[in-house]
């Protein structure tokens, strides 16, 4: 026993260290997560208001559905800036402060085109992503109403966001993890603010809601720039040494990140089939889409409470990596895996605690509200699972073991969730019908018998699955190198660096 504590259990300066790192992304991930569901709420009452009996489901969904395109496109514009940004942690660690130049400037040409291409993809086919995902008929043609104004005017926000994603990650890279709280976080707030007067006393409804996050994102960019061009950090450097990158060293990035770009694509595209399917159970119902996507969002709420863990394996364990220093950088990766263990376990009881606050915030019907609890319950029972597999993932790609997102989450979704959904949503959806078995299991547990409940185990059973994946990843990848030995060598150490650390 004292050998596992000792192995899993840090010591002070590692938790001092992963407390100034971790804990402003926690915090900014709290706001930002506190204020979406704010803004689902908000939205969801507007509906009741607007729409009568029922319209907190059918504005909710709208929002969800031109959300799960938003989400989609910046989860990858994410990717595209961390895929490099892990280099920037690492050559930061080795004093190459001229080489983090370059991996900006790569970073702003990938999230800057992809936010462009996001744009007009949003905003010209609008109409076709809501439908796609809402029936038009019935309930279904509000919602594809309301979810076209929504998208219409939030698409915009692709473009400061590009710019905002490429400064952010970079500074968090070098442990400046404090601009991007603030900014993230006054932004938040201001979307807070300005969703309430322009949905409520404005009378704005979801168009006010998308105006909002429009301004709020222009905040978080005007903050981020100001720092920027006033503080100069490491990566700061002229037109010439940013954007004048050798073909060879961008080459050399983009090899080593594509398996993280490539698994985040395809992460996204088994997160838009799954919405597809809950979508299309009972064909369209907004109950199920408003409920199953509440539940997701307390999650991404919970995350934050032991959030900034991507940001921590990259400076706990790629800035030692990138000085040489191997066992260091592997007995934080150990700690930090006993440490999000731990945490983990305390967000199940967290997450139990709000199903009744989360039930009276969004005034669901009583049919929602019982399928809200029972999506709840499921998703905290999958917790330690999730958070394991996720910092196994941070940690290896931290290393340069970019491949481990494809090992851990696609394989297992490819090959088992998806096949498994699609069999029982659009080939079999009276499984539970014919099957007493089934009916009994559920009843035995004290689950509703519903389709949408059955296929939420399944998907939640899964991260049982990511984490057995994972814990073999971790033991057997080879995910402790020295990337800055790798590339980047035509380029010499500068003596001192030309910005302020």
């Amino acid at each position: 026993m004292k050998e596992f504590f000792k192995r899993y259990i840090g010591n002070k300066s590692f938790y001092r260290e992963m407390f100034v790192v971790a804990f402003p992304i926690a915090l900014q991930q709290l706001i930002s997560g506190s204020v979406n569901l704010m803004d689902s709420a908000m939205i969801g009452r507007w509906g009741n208001i607007a729409l009568g009996v029922g319209g907190s489901e059918i504005s909710a969904a709208a929002v969800m559905i031109a959300g799960r395109f938003m989400t989609t496109f910046e989860n990858v514009m994410i990717i595209l800036a961390i895929s490099c940004t892990i280099f920037i942690a690492q050559y930061f660690g080795a004093k190459n402060y001229a080489a983090t130049k370059k991996v900006f400037g790569l970073v702003l040409k990938l999230t800057i085109g992809f936010g462009l291409a996001s744009f007009i993809l949003g905003f010209f086919f609008r109409r076709e992503i809501v439908l796609f995902f809402a029936t038009g008929v019935g309930s279904g043609l509000d919602m594809l109403r309301l979810g076209q104004d929504y998208l219409a005017i939030v698409a915009w926000t692709f473009i400061p966001y590009s710019f905002s994603v490429a400064i952010s990650f970079c500074l968090r890279a070098i442990k400046k993890t404090t601009i991007p709280l603030m900014s993230s976080g006054i932004a938040a707030l201001s979307n807070l603010v300005l969703n309430y007067i322009f949905i409520y006393p404005l009378g704005m409804g979801v168009v006010g809601a998308a105006v909002a996050t429009l301004i709020s994102r222009s905040i978080e960019l005007s903050i981020l720039v100001f720092y920027f061009f006033r503080h100069k950090p490491v990566f700061y450097g002229t037109f010439a040494e940013t954007f004048d990158i050798p073909r060879d060293f961008s080459t050399n990035i983009l090899r080593k990140g594509w398996p993280m770009i490539v698994a985040q694509a395809l992460t996204e595209l088994l997160a838009v089939f799954m919405f597809f399917a809950y979508s299309h159970i009972d064909s369209g119902n907004a109950t199920n889409i408003a409920a199953v996507n509440v539940s997701t969002r307390v999650v991404e709420l919970i995350f934050a409470f032991v959030g900034g863990m991507g940001t921590a394996a990259a400076i706990l364990v790629g800035t030692r990596l990138g000085a040489g220093k191997i066992e260091e950088a592997k007995q934080n990766a150990r700690w930090q895996i006993g440490y999000i263990i731990m945490m983990s376990l305390v967000t199940v009881v967290i997450m139990l605690s709000l199903i009744p606050v989360i039930q009276i915030l969004f005034s669901f019907d009583e049919a929602g509200n019982q399928l809200l609890a029972v999506a709840m319950v499921l998703q905290a029972l999958a917790l330690p699972f999730l958070f394991y597999s996720n910092n196994v993932i941070f940690i290896t790609r931290a290393g340069g073991y970019t491949k481990a997102p494809i090992f851990i989450t696609n394989i297992p979704y490819l090959l088992v969730k998806a096949p498994i959904v699609a069999m029982f949503v659009f080939v079999y959806p009276s499984v539970l019908e014919s099957s007493p078995f089934l009916q009994n299991v559920f009843t035995f547990l004290g689950l509703p018998v519903n389709l949408v409940i059955f296929i939420f185990v399944i998907d939640r059973f899964i991260e049982v699955l990511r984490a057995m994946v994972a814990f073999i990843v971790y033991h057997q990848a080879p995910w402790q190198k020295d990337l800055t030995k790798q590339t980047y060598k035509s380029f010499k150490k500068p003596v001192a660096s030309s910005g302020k650390i």
